[in-house]
């Protein structure tokens, strides 16, 4: 059964560019990043958070640097498998990565890569000997994605036009991938630690219908959860991101995966099939930063009530635009206190004082 406790949990993430509207302009970028600067802007942040939202439990007002979270490592972020299979990236002037798809011609050619003999597991390697000498601890958030996910960033839109008109074509670089990703996630756990379960992305999903995603994808996303059962010793366990789109039409095909613990997807999704079909996986709702900035709040309050009411464990809302600014946010944050207490619990909020892309230095004009 779903997790009685009294708390809701609440998960806030900004893009880089709110930091930069309402933190950065008073404070400066540098010239070149570094750790000490993280750090800096880590203690700073948690400051700032604290004075905008602290009445809410966000921020320090005494700041204290969290080892945990500042020695993340995290290169190539989203994109770090297909950068395994020889997919070319590069930095974008105003920050982030962008990639050149990989021909037709070059995917029957390409062959599984074990990240502990190639060049990015030296990377990776590097990056934790770094912040292990100076923090004492490393921490992986190394996004290894889903095989659709890979496959989408590897072929680009035709991946969709494959899965239809060239199936064994598909399945013959979706194996590639696949094995890819489950060297990848045995070199990240023996070197940082045992990972709980196998988490899948698999927002490009979304993109085809269950039908094709139970004959086409699933066995490779069965594979990697039974990859990591076996690699652990422990029993299968998957935690499953379905992006911010309804998520009921896919809770049948879902209940094949083996370990499934969490799912999570839009807060419109119709939760009640979801909780008869997956009866004991918790489900996370994630609200669209686009409607924050295009429906009245008393609209997303509606919204949201029935979404706790039909059972959602805990909220996301990730990606908050700049135009989204603290004030509004606050606005926010008072509505989903009033939800919490009407459903019985406590609003628990917890916000990520960087983006990923500042964390895994995304930025050219950084000089790195």
């Amino acid at each position: 059964m779903p997790d009685d406790s009294k708390t809701l949990p609440v998960s806030i993430y900004c893009v880089w560019q709110w930091w930069e509207k309402h933190y950065q302009q008073r404070h400066g970028r540098p010239k070149a990043i570094d750790l000490d600067w993280l750090d800096r802007h880590y203690l700073g942040r948690q400051r700032f958070l604290f004075e905008q939202f602290g009445a809410f439990g966000i921020g320090q007002e005494s700041s204290v640097l969290n080892k945990s979270f500042v020695s993340t490592v995290l290169p190539y972020h989203t994109i770090i498998v297909p950068v395994l299979l020889g997919v070319s990236n590069r930095f974008q002037e105003v920050g982030g990565y962008a990639w050149d798809n990989l021909s037709e011609s070059a995917l029957p050619k390409m062959k599984p890569v074990n990240m502990a003999e190639s060049p990015v597991g030296e990377v990776v390697a590097r990056l934790r000997e770094v912040r292990l000498k100076r923090y004492g601890v490393a921490t992986a958030m190394i996004d290894l994605a889903s095989a659709a996910n890979n496959a989408f960033t590897l072929r680009g839109p035709d991946f969709y036009a494959d899965l239809l008109s060239e199936p064994e074509f598909v399945r013959d670089y979706l194996a590639t991938i696949t094995e890819t990703m489950c060297l990848a996630y045995r070199f990240v756990s023996e070197l940082f630690g045992p990972i709980n379960g196998f988490p899948l992305g698999n927002c490009n999903v979304v993109m085809m219908s269950p039908a094709t995603y139970s004959e086409m994808i699933r066995p490779y996303d069965i594979q990697c959860v039974e990859f990591a059962a076996k690699l652990t010793g422990q029993p299968p366990c998957c935690h499953l991101h379905h992006c911010n789109v309804r998520t009921e039409p896919f809770a049948e095909t879902y209940s094949a995966i083996p370990g499934l613990q969490s799912l999570q997807g839009s807060h419109r999704s119709d939760i009640a099939p979801i909780r008869r079909i997956l009866p004991q996986v918790r489900f996370s709702a994630m609200i669209n930063p686009v409607d924050l900035l295009t429906q009245p709040l008393a609209t997303l309050e509606k919204e949201i009530d029935d979404c706790l009411a039909a059972g959602a464990d805990d909220l996301a809302i990730w990606d908050i635009d700049p135009a989204y600014g603290p004030e509004p946010m606050r606005n926010m944050f008072k509505m989903l206190e009033r939800l919490a207490i009407r459903h019985g619990r406590k609003a628990a909020f917890s916000v990520t004082p960087y983006s990923w892309e500042e964390l895994d230095w995304e930025f050219p004009r950084y000089g790195n």
